[in-house]
This record gives C-alpha cells, structure tokens and sequence, in this order.
C-alpha cells in the first residue's frame, strides 16, 4: 500500500491546469460511492471550505500496488487555546475489507502521526464515520494496538437519524407520529411561509444569525463567528442551502443544510421564541425533505440525536431535539457511528491541556 497526497498539483501557492479538476472528481465520486455517512465532512469541498476559513489541512490517500484507492482521509489543523495544536479528521470511514481494514488504519496512523509531529499538534482527533456492527467495523483491541485510544467526548455527533426518502410522500407522512402531522397542518393552516434564500443570502443570514444567537443563549450551546456561516453558504463548491420560516414577514426559524453525493444533511437550525405555537420547525423539516427528494436525493441526515452509546453529560441537553426529529421517522432504526479517537502525540501536554480547560469550563 502506498500514501498518496491529492492537491500536489500546487505551485507556489497557484494550482495548475488540468490535474486538480480530475482529482478532485476521483476523490468525491470514491467518497459518494463508499462512505457509510454520505460523506459530506470528508468531501473536497469541505477541505476548501475549512482553507476558506484559514485552516491547513491535508488531502491523504491510500492506495493498492496497483493504485486503486483504498480509503480517502481529509485532516484538518485547528489552532486550539493556550497555542496548543490539533490534527482532527472528521468522518473518517472507507477502510478496505479486501486490504485488511486493520492494515489500511496502521498505514494512515503512520501517516498522521508524522503530521503531527510536523505541525508541533499533542493530538490526532479520529471521528469515525463507520457504522457501530457494520462489515467496517473496528473492535477496541485494535484501535489499542495501532494507538488509538477513546476521547472523553465526540465532536461530530455519535448517533444521527437518517430517513429513507426513496418512499412516497404519503408513506413519509404515514410513518411519522401523529403529533408530528398535526403540526404540519397547523403551520400550514396559520401561514406559516418556507422560503430557500438563493439570491439575497447574506440578508437571509443575518436573520439566521441573529435567531442563532437567541436560540443558543437560551438553549446553552456554542455557536461559530458569523463569518463561518457565511462562508458555509458562499465556498465555491460546497453545496449549502439556507431555509427560513417566516410568520407574519417575520423569520422565527431557519436551517442549513449540506448536499453530498446522494445524502443531504442538517447542519444548523434555529428556532425563536416569538410565535413558537404556529410550529414552523415543523413545516420547515418538512419542506426541506420534499425539496431535497424532488431534486433526487435518496437520504436526509437529521444530524445529532442523544447516542445510547456516549456517556458525555451534555447528551442531557439532546433530549428535547432527539424527541423532535425521531418523530419524522420514529420506526426507523437510529445510525451509531464508532465515535472519536484519539492518537495521543504528547500525552502529558494533552493531560495537562484538558485539566486547564475543565477547571476554565467550570469557572464560567
């Protein structure tokens, strides 16, 4: 097996003609073709869009003799506090039973462990986009011989609920709860109005920002800079869309999502406190998986539900959302992934990084 490098076709600093069009297509038809996930974290967009954002990151590929691609694997550098330095790889997955997936890991480590070195990171954080009892499967025992060990908490949500939008529209309906229906109907019959912001999206993303910085002061949770979500819908490439729900020319919900190979993705949502009894998130759901199943797509990812699995106390905080989107499909089974990992470059500069930031988390 051999470590190839995609983007190499870069010349102080400018790409050349030709190469990188064609590698870019290698690297998202693999990804749309293998990836358990759908692939949206690992595409070559998601890499431009984290370079957009003033990241280094690394475009890996492990290949047979022969060259065939075995896996892909997008790593990202994240400048942390107290200029300390991460190396995480969001979604990982596509590890080659053929190849051994147990051979195709201690390769990529390998690989990782030198960037790591090379950028001064204490940690390489693995989020594995494998399914838990999938054929990809990795058992503890080997991710402890090849250095891994299990984070104390995941980034990317560990379990997410994805439905099946190659049935009908009415079948869609039928399986949802009833509550859930009667929702529908009722933002319907009140008015509320679902509007895919395609021309004017930095004015659909202040209204978006300033219900994101209501919703995640009253719900506790960590939001980016503005300038992220701008970026998320502008990266050339990177197929974003931007949703509102508006009540009385008034936006009180919104969502963006993600559009990879035959998956969409929710991302971010919002939701006000004004109006809260016309049920627009509902609706707003709703239209999204209509709109994303007319233009093809076969899966809609709800993204983060409350893992069974994660013994993380801010899962606590899951319950309320996990209610909301399990209603749109209650009989479908939930997605477990494997979850983060951690390959411990400097363990004593990691130990005493994450008591530093324990005892400033519980300061605040």
């Amino acid at each position: 097996m051999n470590i190839v490098y995609f983007q190499k076709d870069k010349v102080n600093g400018e790409a050349r003609e030709g190469d990188l069009g064609q590698e870019q297509e290698k690297w998202n038809n693999f990804l749309s073709e293998n990836s358990e996930d759908g692939g949206f974290l690992q595409s070559w967009a998601w890499g431009d869009f984290q370079q957009d954002l003033g990241k280094k990151i690394w475009r890996i590929g492990i290949e047979d003799n022969n060259g065939k691609l075995l896996t892909v694997c997008l790593a990202i550098r994240d400048d942390m506090a107290l200029r300390r330095v991460t190396i995480d790889i969001p979604r990982l997955g596509i590890l080659n039973i053929e190849y051994g997936i147990s051979n195709i890991l201690e390769v990529l480590v390998k690989e990782l462990k030198k960037i790591a070195v090379d950028e001064n990171a204490m940690v390489v954080r693995v989020d594995f986009g494998v399914k838990v009892n999938s054929q990809f499967t990795i058992h503890n025992s080997q991710f402890n011989k090849l250095g891994l060990r299990r984070a104390h908490r995941d980034i990317q949500p560990r379990s997410t609920l994805v439905v099946d939008l190659s049935k009908s529209e009415e079948e869609i309906l039928k399986e949802m709860k009833q509550k859930h229906r009667y929702n529908i109907r009722l933002a319907e019959k009140r008015g509320v109005k679902i509007e895919l912001i395609e021309n004017n999206k930095e004015e659909g993303l202040e209204n978006f920002w300033e219900l994101l910085k209501l919703t995640s002061k009253r719900d506790r949770f960590a939001i980016h800079e503005k300038n992220y979500y701008l970026k998320l819908l502008n990266t050339p490439g990177l197929d974003t869309r931007l949703y509102l729900a508006k009540y009385l020319d008034e936006v009180i919900a919104g969502a963006i999502i993600g559009q990879f190979g035959n998956t969409c993705v929710y991302l971010h949502g919002v939701s006000g406190d004004r109006y809260r009894n016309v049920m627009a998130p509902y609706l707003l759901q709703w239209q999204i998986m209509l709109d994303i199943k007319q233009n093809g797509y076969k899966f809609y990812d709800f993204g983060g539900i409350k893992s069974e699995k994660s013994k993380s106390s801010s899962q606590t905080k899951w319950q309320g959302i996990t209610r909301f989107k399990i209603g749109f499909a209650p009989n479908q089974k939930t997605t477990e992934f494997l979850g983060l990992w951690e390959i411990r470059v400097k363990p004593c500069q990691y130990f005493v990084y994450r008591i530093i930031r324990g005892l400033a988390k519980l300061k605040k």
